[in-house]
């Protein structure tokens, strides 16, 4: 993981978990959309052994990457994050192994993950009842 995501994310005042449509694209203006994709529901992590734990899985799963990386991007998943005055906000593929990261709403260089953090990211999803997207059928 770049060393200023990691630090984004270990030092964020305000931390969310969002679960995506993935096949809905929406007018990036909808409140009820995230750079493209309808929110289905959103998460306030206060709570810090979670916080650790969403952290702890998102940077393995990025240390286990050994550069594979599919053609789709499908996001299910998403972290917002308040730091230093800035929202940062992480569109998660796990289906493609592709994490695209934005600061106040501009794109920057994105960077590779594993499916292994999917199981934690959606058991935390579930137990704030939060809906999850139907996994893809191929």
């Amino acid at each position: 993981m770049p060393p200023a995501a990691a630090k984004v994310l270990k030092e964020a005042t305000a931390f969310e978990l969002l679960s995506l449509d993935p096949g809905r694209r929406e007018n990036k203006s909808d409140a009820d959309a995230l750079h493209g994709w309808k929110i289905l529901g959103t998460a306030a992590i206060k709570d810090a052994d979670t916080r650790a734990k969403l952290i702890s899985r998102f940077a393995a799963g990025v240390a286990e990457n050994d550069g594979t990386v599919a053609a789709c991007f499908n996001p299910r998943h998403a972290i917002k994050l308040t730091y230093d005055g800035k929202t940062h906000d992480f569109i998660i593929c796990f289906e493609c192994y592709q994490v695209q990261w934005y600061v106040d709403g501009q794109v920057t260089k994105g960077f590779l993950i594993t499916a292994s953090p999917q199981p934690t990211f959606d058991e935390t999803l579930k137990n704030a009842g939060v809906p999850l997207a139907a996994e893809s059928q191929h």
